[in-house]
């Protein structure tokens, strides 16, 4: 395992046998890797394991998990693989984040490297680098370091529980490629709907350099709630809702290139590119409660980091001096919705919007420098600037005023349809709650809402500044919210509260003195609270009345804030002698908020036996400290509203506020330890310590903030008030534990470990909190088992892991806050807040074990196969936030050199001279048109390499046949159509954004034929289910061969250094052929020496070019016709909750499908019979049930079966004898039969009639229907009546029977509830109507309703049978058509500088196109547009070959015409923010297009070549208007690049001679413009894109 690496003299030699002594004197992982240290103790260097061993002979206890112990269990995430380690806790916040507590410590004391650089998150760091285990992948990493205990003397801040440094793989010195897939799922039905990806190639040495590209996508899983949702008895009517999820979920994807130049041999540059997006939600919706809408938390971010380092080395002294820069952005918003799943667009309201702009450049320079023998002196100095700005630091140093527009993040927002004061809402705004809410800081409280500046302009710290004694508050009061006129006012006034007014109006009256309006000055005061039109315009403090307030609705606080740091370290690692080193370090740190802080860390690793290495003691005394973040020194945001409980109370909001003046946490760390090894055992236990003081905790303030102080009704609960919470040190708090590790190997197949975590984590300060630390196992318990055939390539492991007695932050009861609801007795409400006691909070002791399995086959060495179970035992604890059990299957793959990128043995001068030959062909190569994108040996590369003068006379067939399957991961935008003055028209698709997938296939065949020496006639046919290019389709429609075409058809003549070509040829513009790489039909000629190719063309693009499903739309003005909305339908208006009908809808020339009050209206006028009027309801009926199923009116979740209640008849008479035998008579009322009902629950339903029961009632009369149910229902009444008569008669009385015959009752029902006209459930309106009729229209009205989640746009359900006769001039959308190249002439000059780097230059123009004509609205008319010269396209390019298997492609162009900067323009929009008022003022120019490229490639496949491979990165930018379609990528369709931006990366493999599988993925696919929406324009993104060819050529 070791090597001696120098002889500089005798005496060092000695020192060989103590090599374990030098381990420690590597540098530290946060500044050079273990293992690369190029000067160390003895000059004795580790290669085999270093990092183990290292880990040995360090005084901290290191635990390092390995490539091959995350294979073991197929972790995907950091989070899958640290928290089955000893001494390692997770940890769960309120909001499902995950966070890492290492010996108890909290998870903000844990500190996240990856490869020695911080972890760039959220700006707090109360809850830990909350979410970043999730957020790294493993399968890029090399290894996992956790540093267990105080480590801040040599990391710095945060480190006060432990360090976790996760070191990713480097590019590797031999070429490979690994492709890993997996499926999961957490539903037996399901078939593994998550699924994760991960690709990776590594170049090998290339000269100096070696160069690694790889790229991942993983689905992070959904945590469904277990618990169901609370029932209260106010349920809404829609139930489909998203499943609550306790942690955000969605996609996670990434792509990297990393690369290392070894200048020599002392000297090492290495760099490390890499771009992470997610795009995560999480839906809550914690009651069935109509009043609680669904929140929906949405958070899309990307992170780019960028690292170069430089490693050195002289005699005495190596070094690693890195550059480290990451900037995360996050985009948070939360939208809130009562319609659940809805598709209605105009459902969501905009509660919250977030951004996080977090940067930070760290700049370090370690050095090792042998002093002597015993010493290796360490010392390190850095600097690190960390900066953040968004609109959670509104209590930063400095801040500003950003205005926002509500439809930029949200295009399915309510708009407002009446007015609503009490939340400042006016008909035509949107629904959004976004204010810029004016909080200052309070001495007491630490923040408050400034609500009195915002209303009256009251300034605090100005004495001249006004508050009025007469408050809006009193003004509602008196004028019950605004309904009184000013005398009734007044008048309700008592003698205190006029004094106030008389005071506050006196005010108003002097400052406006100059234009007082009115004769009576009493209503001075009151004119400045009821303005709405501002006709009087009366200041205070010369501002009117909520002017502030007005200003600040729909803008946002940011707030700015830098922190400098610097740090110096200097350690030593001492060998006192061949037994003991002992290493103390002294750590300087000064930040610009914090000053200067010290820290030091004494250690000492020992033999226990003398000369024994495998038995060791080890021990440390240091210090540590952890500064605040910037959320905890400027946090004021929102980090969740309050939401209703049940029916009475509702659960109070949480709202953060910074706190400034913060200190910086210390800790006072002692561990002792005893760690060792035998050939099969290997055990370590220790004690630790850790005294915190200054501890940081969060605490309620005492105050509360109430948004919506003027709600009063019961939608109160819907928004009740934020309690105000900030941060504090509170004293310190104690750590003391035991770890106890032992792992075992039994046999050559069995393995085993057990771990034991011992805490006893005790609170020393705050009386109001547990003495147990919460989160904080006081057991913990890890278990594995593994077993493994080397043989068979079989390979098992089970773990577990158990917490026992752990009192969980998340369960807390006795400390719940709640907003109560109770009535005044006077029709009003009275709201109160009900807090936890300090101290009475009482959480839950919990104790649980997860167990999983996971089962691996290897196939040979280059693939497997596995199949695992998370959380066997299915475990769920909503609290805890633990997933269901999932299944996992999945395969991985590893493919090392292939024919082509295999090293070849030192070459013989035969071989060299060849291997000149090569590179003069190599020149001539880069005059090819394939650059990795085709398959060596394809019909394609066939068609575009040169002219082969080497090709004997002949013919060769050529065919393929591919098999492809596309997925397009949209977003399933809501299916909105039109609104009722607009349309998507032609832009549906854009506006739908629906996922697809579809599979299609191709056969190809042709012939390759050398004629004479100097013609050759090549040809191809082919038929597939995509018609015409395959770019022009993203999703293929259709499985069969149904599309047919001939693909190439080309005839060259060779004359020396010129080819001249006829026919349909393939032609790939610039280097990489992105720009166009298909055919076109014409003739070129080209001219060929040496070094330098120019290629001259002219034909028609059109078969190849053009786009009609782009992503780009834009409006016009146009006419068109549409279904009718519900109102239109029905013809009357519901109230603003949907209860009630109220105001008409009629619509001018509406047929007899739709505005049917409007038709009964009409019909009653002319006095039409009762017949008329029921076939009206019939048509009705009909139309509703067919357009929503005949099931409408049936019972359903919400409600009961609609009912016809009929009035039951006014008289049915009976007779009996008394007790004297005397006839009596008597009459039975219709109050008698509800009277009776009433006490005999058996009878209260005896007249309802079932409606879907019984449409025949719609027929003629209703006497038919009204039969159906007398036959089935008379017995029953009858019998009621006789019992009535029974009970009326009295005792005694005796033969009664009924004198009113069953014919007579049925005739008094029919006549009640079929003919005669009534007041029950009225119509609006003048006219009455029978209650047959008024019972079937209100319950059609009502049900229908909400039908479409209550949605108020134009119904396509009902279109079906009404048609679309309502006659519209307005917006209509329609997609970008990027017309075809019809004809066109192309110059193209390419140069080999080298054998290894070629340039190109090339130019397209267009000639003789049709005219392009595009019409743009521009108030009711539309500008139009006419362009006949399309194209102008300048372009340059350059490849360079790195290496035989490596090469980096690159592509710049312009497209210079006015018809590209017409396209590249936007639609102009007269807009008042915060209102669904979009204007449209016609087209605005953009600037000239461009477009550019840049590819990675490594390997190339070789159809031919059985292993052959090939692996690329790319990346796109084309702006709209540059580009044309027929793109030459080899896996995107033309949709992908027209005016968006994008990566991609891919993979080629030939697993068998002639067969070829490709996989493609593109990410983080985002327009480059705006598009037009029917509200507005939009920034927007396509869903990324997977593609997946199976070739076979024959």
């Amino acid at each position: 395992m070791i090597r001696k690496k120098s002889r500089r003299s005798l005496r060092l030699l000695s020192y060989a046998i103590t090599a374990w002594l030098s381990m420690p004197a590597a540098a530290w992982a946060a500044e050079s890797q273990p293992g690369e240290t190029s000067v160390s103790t003895a000059d004795i260097h580790v290669e085999a394991d270093a990092a183990k061993e290292e880990a040995k002979y360090e005084s901290q206890q290191k635990t390092i998990i390995t490539k091959e112990d995350i294979e073991k269990k197929q972790a995907k995430s950091v989070e899958e693989i640290i928290f089955s380690e000893t001494g390692v806790s997770r940890t769960v916040d309120a909001m499902g984040r995950v966070g890492v507590s290492i010996r108890g410590a909290e998870p903000r004391h844990t500190l996240i490297l990856v490869d020695g650089q911080p972890v760039m998150g959220d700006f707090a760091k109360y809850y830990g680098a909350a979410d970043e285990v999730m957020r790294l992948g493993t399968e890029n990493v090399e290894r996992i370091e956790i540093i267990q205990g105080a480590a801040s003397a040599k990391y710095g801040s945060d480190a006060i529980g432990g360090v976790v440094n996760i070191i990713t793989k480097k590019a590797g010195n031999q070429p490979a490629v690994q492709f890993n897939a997996e499926g999961r799922t957490a539903k037996k039905d399901e078939l593994f709907p998550y699924r994760n990806v991960f690709l990776r190639a590594d170049s090998g040495a290339v000269g100096k350099v070696q160069l690694g590209v790889y790229g991942s996508k993983r689905d992070i899983m959904p945590v469904y709630a277990d618990e169901a949702r609370v029932k209260t008895g106010m349920s809404t009517y829609v139930t489909d809702f998203e499943d609550n999820s306790l942690r955000y979920y969605g996609d996670a994807t990434n792509v990297g290139l990393i690369g290392s130049y070894e200048a020599n041999k002392n000297n090492t540059f290495n760099f490390r590119l890499e771009r992470y997006t997610e795009d995560l939600n999480r839906y809550v919706k914690r009651t069935d409660s109509i009043m609680e809408p669904q929140q929906h938390y949405s958070r899309k971010s990307g992170r780019n980091t960028y690292n170069v380092g430089w490693k050195g080395r002289n005699k005495d002294t190596d070094w690693n001096i890195e550059i480290n820069h990451t900037r995360l952005i996050e985009d948070d918003l939360t939208l809130t919705s009562n319609y659940g799943r809805s598709s209605y667009t105009g459902k969501n309201m905009l509660n919250y919007i977030d951004n996080v702009d977090h940067a930070q450049t760290n700049i370090d320079a370690t050095f090792n420098t042998q002093l002597n023998d015993k010493h290796l002196l360490t010392y390190n100095i850095g600097y690190a600037r960390e900066h953040g700005s968004g609109s959670r630091l509104k209590s930063a140093p400095k801040t500003y005023l950003r205005k926002i527009d509500p439809w930029d993040y949200d295009k399915s927002l309510l708009v407002v349809q009446r007015d609503a004061k009490d939340y400042g809402l006016k008909k035509g705004d949107v629904a959004s709650f976004i204010h810029a809410h004016k909080l200052i800081p309070d001495a007491e409280r630490g923040l408050r809402w400034d609500v009195d500046n915002e209303l009256y302009g009251y300034n605090s710290s100005d004495p001249n500044s006004y508050r009025p004694e007469f408050t809006y508050e009193d003004y509602l009061r008196y004028s019950k919210n605004g309904t009184e006129n000013f005398y009734s006012t007044l008048g309700n006034m008592d003698p205190a509260a006029r004094a106030r007014y008389n005071a506050f109006s006196a005010k108003v009256a002097a400052e406006n003195s100059d234009h007082l309006s009115g004769w009576n000055r009493d209503f001075d005061g009151l004119s400045y609270y009821s303005d709405p039109n501002k006709l009087a315009n009366y200041t205070l403090n010369g501002k009117l009345f909520r002017e502030i307030q007005d200003s600040l609705k729909n803008q946002v606080i940011v707030g700015e804030a830098t922190i400098n740091k610097y740090h110096f370290v200097i350690g030593d690692t001492w060998m006192m002698d061949n037994d003991t080193i002992f290493s103390p370090i002294l750590r300087l740190d000064h930040s610009s908020l914090f000053g200067t802080h010290v820290t030091a860390n004494l250690g000492l690793t020992r033999n226990i036996i003398k000369g024994n290495p495998h038995l060791r003691f080890k021990t440390n005394l240091g210090t540590s400290y952890a500064e605040p973040g910037m959320g905890e020194l400027y946090y004021n945001w929102e980090m969740y509203g309050g939401s209703p409980v049940d029916q009475d109370r509702a659960r109070l909001g949480w709202y953060w506020t910074g706190n400034p003046n913060l200190k910086p946490e210390k800790s006072l760390n002692f561990d002792i330890g005893i760690e060792g090894e035998t050939k099969r055992t290997t055990m370590r236990m220790n004690l630790f310590r850790n005294t915190i003081r200054n501890y940081m905790t969060t605490y309620y303030t005492g105050y509360n903030i109430d948004f919506h102080p003027n709600l009063k009704t019961a939608e109160k609960l819907g928004y009740p008030p934020d309690m105000l919470y900030s941060f504090k040190n509170i004293g310190k708090a104690q750590i003391t534990g035991l770890e106890l590790e032992v792992k075992q190997k039994f046999d050559k197949h069995w393995s085993g470990k057990f771990g034991y975590t011992y805490l006893h984590a005790v609170n020393k300060s705050d009386p109001n909190m547990p003495r147990q630390l919460l989160d904080k196992p006081k057991h913990k318990l890890d278990i594995g088992l593994d077993y493994e055939n080397v043989a068979s390539g079989f390979r098992a492991s089970l773990w577990g892991d158990y917490y026992i007695h752990m009192l969980d932050s998340n369960s807390v009861t006795g400390n719940a806050n709640y907003m109560t609801m109770d009535s005044d007795l006077s029709g009003g409400y009275i709201f109160a807040n009900q807090y936890a006691r300090p101290g009475a909070q009482r959480y839950q002791t919990k104790t649980f074990g997860i167990w999983n399995l996971m089962l691996q086959q290897k196939f040979g060495e280059d693939a497997m196969a596995y199949f695992g179970i998370d959380n066997i035992f299915n475990h769920r604890d909503d609290d805890r936030a633990s997933q269901a059990r999932v299944y996992r299957l999945g395969v991985n793959f590893k493919f090392g050199p292939d024919s082509s990128t295999r090293p070849k043995p030192p070459l013989t001068e035969e071989e060299k001279a060849a291997r000149a030959a090569q590179n003069v062909a190599a020149e001539k190569d880069f005059f090819a048109q394939t650059n990795n994108v085709f398959a060596k040996g394809s019909p394609d590369e066939i068609f575009a390499r040169p002219f082969n003068t080497q090709k004997l006379k002949g013919v060769d067939l050529i065919g393929d046949y591919q098999f492809e399957w596309d997925s397009h991961g949209g977003s399933n935008r809501p299916p909105i159509k039109m609104t009722e003055d607009s349309s998507v028209g032609s832009a549906e698709k854009n506006m739908l954004d629906r996922k697809e997938h579809g599979f299609a296939q191709r056969l190809r065949f042709g012939f390759d034929a050398r004629v004479r020496d100097n013609l050759n006639i090549a040809a191809l046919a082919e038929a597939s289910g995509k018609s015409g290019v395959d770019t022009r389709t993203d999703i293929p429609q259709s499985k069969a061969l149904n599309h047919l075409r001939l693909s190439n058809f080309d005839i060259t003549y060779h004359n020396k250094n010129v080819d001249i070509s006829l026919g349909r040829l393939q032609e790939r513009m610039g280097v990489t052929g992105y720009w166009f790489g298909k055919t076109y039909d014409g003739i070129r000629a080209a001219w060929t020496n040496a070094h330098t190719q120019i290629r001259l063309g002219y034909g028609t693009f059109k078969q190849s070019t053009g786009i009609t499903d782009s992503a780009y739309t834009h409006a016009t003005r146009q006419v068109f016709y549409r279904p009718p909305t519900i109102a239109e339908f029905i013809g009357l208006n519901r109230s603003l909750f949907g209860s009630t009908f109220d105001t008409p809808a009629p619509v001018a020339d509406a047929n007899e499908n739709m505005n049917f009050y409007q038709q009964l209206t009409a019909a009653k006028e002319r006095g039409a019979s009762v017949e008329e009027q029921m076939a009206i309801i019939k048509r009705m009926y009909d139309i509703a049930t067919a357009a929503y199923g005949s099931n409408l009116l049936r019972k359903n979740d919400q409600d009961d079966a609609e009912r016809m209640q009929m009035n039951a008849p006014g008289a049915v008479t009976y007779q009996y004898r008394d007790a004297s035998n005397t006839l009596q008579t008597g009459t039975i009322g219709s109050f008698d039969t509800l009277i009776w009902g009433s006490d005999h629950p058996e009878d209260k339903e005896n007249f309802y009639m079932t409606m879907a029961d019984y449409p025949g009632v719609l027929e003629g009369n209703g006497s038919a229907g009204l039969q159906a149910w007398w036959a089935a229902n008379k017995a029953k009444v009858m019998t009621m009546y006789e019992n009535i008569a029974k009970s009326k008669a009295g005792a005694g009385a005796t033969n009664i029977t009924l004198t009113t015959s069953e014919s007579d009752v049925y005739n008094a029902l029919f006549h009640d509830n079929f003919i005669s006209e009534t007041t029950d459930d009225a119509l609006p309106g003048t006219y009455y109507y029978p209650k047959s009729i008024t019972s079937y229209f209100n319950a059609l009205g009502k049900r229908l309703y909400w039908t479409e989640y209550a949605s108020l746009l134009p119904r396509d359900a009902l279109g079906k049978y009404t048609g679309a006769p309502i006659r519209v001039e307005g917006t209509v959308l329609e997609s970008d058509r990027i017309p075809p190249i019809e004809k066109a002439f192309f110059l193209q000059a390419k140069h080999a500088v080298t054998p290894n780097l070629g340039v190109s230059l090339w130019y397209l123009g267009s000639a003789g196109n049709a005219a392009y004509r595009a019409a743009h609205a521009n108030g009711r008319t539309n500008d139009v547009y006419d362009y006949s010269h399309l194209a102008s396209v300048i372009g340059i390019g350059a490849k360079w070959k790195m290496g035989p298997n490596v090469a980096v492609s690159f592509d710049y162009g312009q497209n210079r015409t006015p018809f590209a900067r017409h396209m590249n323009g936007h639609t102009l929009y007269d807009h008042v923010s915060g209102t669904d008022r979009f204007d449209l003022k016609g087209h605005v120019m953009g600037g000239t297009p461009h477009f550019w490229t840049l590819r990675f490639d490594i390997g190339r496949s070789d159809i031919a070549v059985k292993g052959s491979w090939n692996v690329f990165a790319d990346y796109k930018h084309f702006e709209h208007g540059s580009f044309f379609g027929g793109n030459g990528t080899g896996y995107l369709p033309d949709r992908y690049l027209d005016g968006i931006r994008s990566f991609s990366v891919g993979a080629g493999y030939v697993p068998v001679e002639n067969l070829l599988v490709e996989m493609f993925y593109t990410f983080d696919a985002k327009g480059i413009g705006t598009r037009d929406t029917i509200y507005g324009s939009e920034k927007f993104s396509l869903g990324n894109y997977a593609g997946v060819r199976l070739t076979y050529s024959f």
